[in-house]
């Protein structure tokens, strides 16, 4: 009797952690779903096979999402952070860890190789910043926990013609790092840096209107729950449309609530971006 409970106990125990490890496999190697998809998006994985990204699909670690010139992708990451890819962009999903909890495992790396993306970090990145880095031409870009826009400008692209080629950052609530091998700088909101080549040092220069637009500094919220009382960046989120012939930018409301964008489908303009 003893022999046959110990057996119970035993499988019941295997079954446990079979479903545990399951969960894990499940999850390994996705870093977010496709919330919005507007236009022709394509996604690319490392083997180099590509596909049409639909409203709903997974997007993994090392996959590749491409906008064509009047499309663009919402994407919402499993630690909660949103990315928007802005039109006739390359924006590659390098490496993504990360299995509920902050335990200094997880990152989130991304290569920036074209155009742009708006992003609104999740929790990977809060506690361990060095585990959130985005590789961007000329730069690598750190956050300092943040809703920040970068774009890589490169030669011969419909963008090099109203603005110099390079890297430009700017952030608009928290804070980012920008570093190339000759130094770095930290942005602060409403402001941009920018890196014109990876053996220059990067700068900060006024915002770049022809790549995003100046917002108002967040106002700061009372928060009486873990931090006791003490005040937290409000996260403003944008609602600009693509329009087909400008440069991409931001169009600010009144502050919104970070909150996954519903789609209009009685709407005739294109799905809305952060």
């Amino acid at each position: 009797m003893k022999a046959t409970k110990s057996i119970i106990v035993f499988l019941g125990v295997l079954l446990t952690a079979c479903l545990a490890l399951s969960g894990q496999a499940a999850y390994a190697g996705i870093a977010g779903h496709a919330q919005f998809v507007n236009g022709s998006v394509q996604v690319t994985n490392a083997a180099g096979q590509a596909r049409a990204m639909q409203k709903g699909d997974v997007v993994h670690e090392s996959d590749t999402v491409t906008t064509a010139r009047v499309s663009s992708a919402q994407i919402k990451m499993r630690d909660g952070g949103l990315i928007a890819v802005r039109p006739d962009s390359r924006l590659r999903f390098d490496s993504f860890v990360f299995t509920g909890e902050q335990d200094g495992n997880e990152k989130s790396f991304f290569s920036l190789l074209s155009g742009g993306f708006r992003a609104v970090t999740g929790l990977i990145g809060q506690k361990n910043k060095s585990n959130y880095r985005i590789f961007a031409g000329a730069s690598t870009i750190g956050i300092r926990g943040t809703d920040h826009e970068t774009f890589v400008v490169v030669p011969g692209s419909a963008l090099a013609v109203i603005v110099p080629v390079g890297t430009y950052n700017k952030v608009n609530t928290g804070e980012t790092v920008m570093t190339t091998s000759k130094g770095t700088i930290n942005i602060l909101p409403n402001q941009m840096g920018f890196a014109a080549a990876a053996d220059q040092m990067p700068q900060l220069l006024p915002v770049n209107l022809n790549l995003f637009t100046a917002v108002p500094s967040p106002a700061l919220q009372g928060n009486s729950g873990a931090t006791g009382g003490a005040g937290r960046e409000s996260t403003v989120v944008d609602g600009a449309v693509q329009e087909q012939n400008t440069a991409p930018g931001n169009v600010v409301p009144p502050p919104a609530t970070l909150s996954p964008i519903t789609e209009d489908r009685g709407a005739t303009a294109p799905p809305k971006v952060f």
